[in-house]
């Protein structure tokens, strides 16, 4: 048996920092994309076999999900593939972050084909600019650079969790013409409204749950979950006017990545939807074809666990639970 004492990155590492310790890093600069992939998923079985409580709290989360509509032999099997969708995740965010840079630009611009392009065309001939939204699903690590290697203006809003990784993507991204708008650095709002201003692509997460602005008069369903509505989506449309996108990059298998680019209605309905509540419909509905190619179970069951906990705390001394989610800051 293994004692804990010799794996002190079991209680002081994240998920994220684990994989971007610095020998995986310099792994990936050498290794063959194919190698490299097994490698990540040889290590991160590795992380989670001495990490059962967040290994759990994955899986249970994934069963609250999906036992509504599959049977447990197919919720087993989703288990198992939503594990590799989160190690092709951080390899993926290593390949781009470390890999040779010519190969990357080719692989880039070779093995991601649009779908949907002149959705996205359309949108930017407004020259009002354009918000991508997009949320932690399937190879989203390599949107923005797939763009920018294709030709079009783009920015992107993005937190590092390593200085290392900062200061690779800022190099790779100056070189291809995107920009890495850093959440931890300056006024994210200001940024935002300067890249819509320029007629650009700004891409945003819709599922970053603790970067949410909350409207506490008002609540939103997800997967299944009561969750504060956020408002942030609908206030940069309205200060801005930009058309709003959404961009899905959906893994196929072998190498190969489809990003699914879909206009938004924008209010050409009688009664639409909110812009946020529009851009999560999409996303629950690519997740609940492909669970696995979602990666936020672990977030969306940290905000689960509290709910519960907060209900049954006020079950217990005899007032109704609250009907408000709770957002709990874990950057993945």
């Amino acid at each position: 048996m293994i004692s804990k004492n010799l794996l002190p990155w079991k209680l002081s590492l994240s998920v994220s920092k684990f994989f971007q310790l610095k020998f995986n890093c310099y792994l990936l600069r050498f290794l063959p994309f194919f190698i490299s992939r097994w490698y990540i998923i040889f290590i991160g079985k590795l992380y989670y076999l001495f990490n059962k409580k967040e290994s759990n709290l994955i899986r249970q989360t994934i069963k609250r999900v999906l036992n509504r509509k599959n049977d447990p032999w197919i919720i087993k099997v989703k288990i198992k593939d939503t594990f590799k969708g989160i190690f092709d995740h951080y390899h993926e965010k290593l390949f781009i972050a470390y890999s040779h840079f010519p190969r990357l630009l080719r692989f880039l611009h070779n093995q991601i084909r649009l779908v949907g392009a002149e959705a996205l065309d359309k949108a930017l001939q407004t020259g009002q600019g354009v918000i991508l939204v997009t949320g932690h699903y399937g190879a989203v690590e390599m949107l923005p650079g797939a763009l920018a290697v294709k030709g079009y203006p783009t920015a992107m809003i993005c937190r590092f969790q390593t200085s290392r990784l900062r200061q690779s993507l800022n190099a790779r991204a100056e070189r291809v013409g995107l920009e890495l708008i850093d959440a931890d650095e300056g006024n994210i709002l200001l940024s935002a409204l300067r890249v819509l201003k320029q007629g650009r692509i700004l891409i945003t997460e819709c599922d970053e749950f603790d970067e949410w602005r909350d409207d506490h008069n008002r609540s939103t369903y997800f997967l299944n979950t009561r969750l504060p509505y956020d408002r942030s989506l609908d206030l940069l449309r309205k200060r801005t006017g930009a058309s709003v996108v959404t961009a899905l990059v959906h893994r196929e298998g072998k190498r190969r990545y489809a990003m699914n680019l879909r206009l938004v209605a924008n209010g050409a309905s009688g009664n639409p939807p909110s812009v946020s509540q529009e851009c999560l419909a999409i996303l629950e509905q690519a997740i609940d074809t492909n669970p696995e190619q979602w990666y936020q179970w672990k977030k969306l069951g940290k905000i689960i666990k509290s709910r519960l906990e907060a209900e049954h705390d006020h079950q217990e001394s005899g007032y109704l639970a609250p009907k408000v989610g709770i957002s709990l800051p874990d950057q993945a």
